[in-house]
C-alpha cells in the first residue's frame, strides 16, 4: 500500500498509487488489470477489516485516459469493487463537471 491514513476514530483510508497507461490497453486488458489491482488493494484492506475498522479504499493514477469512455470504464470497474479512483491530472472542478 502506498497511502495509509488512520483517522483516529476507528476509520482508515488505504490507497494504492499506480501508473497504468489505460490508453494503450485493449478492453480485455483493462478489465484484467482492474481486477488484479483491485485484488491488491483488497488484500491490504482485509487485515484491517478483521480488526472491525471502517476502511475507505482508493486508487490513484497520475493520468486519466484520453477518452471519456475509457475513463468511465475504469472508474465503473473499480466502483464495482468498492474502490474510489482519483486522477491526479483532474481538478476537483473538472471531476464535478464530468459527474454532472
Amino acid at each position: 500500500m502506498d497511502i495509509f491514513v488512520d483517522c483516529g476514530d476507528g476509520a482508515i483510508c488505504i490507497a494504492e498509487i499506480k501508473s497504468s497507461n489505460w490508453d494503450v490497453m485493449r478492453r480485455e486488458a483493462v478489465r484484467r488489470n482492474v481486477r488484479r489491482q483491485a485484488r491488491q488493494v483488497w488484500t491490504y484492506i482485509e487485515s484491517h477489516l478483521n480488526d472491525d475498522r471502517e476502511v475507505s479504499p482508493g486508487i490513484v493514477f497520475p493520468k486519466r485516459p484520453q477518452s471519456t469512455e475509457r475513463t468511465r470504464m475504469v472508474e465503473d470497474l473499480f466502483e464495482e469493487q468498492g474502490i474510489s479512483v482519483v486522477w491526479q491530472d483532474e481538478s476537483v472542478e473538472e471531476r464535478r463537471a464530468r459527474a454532472s
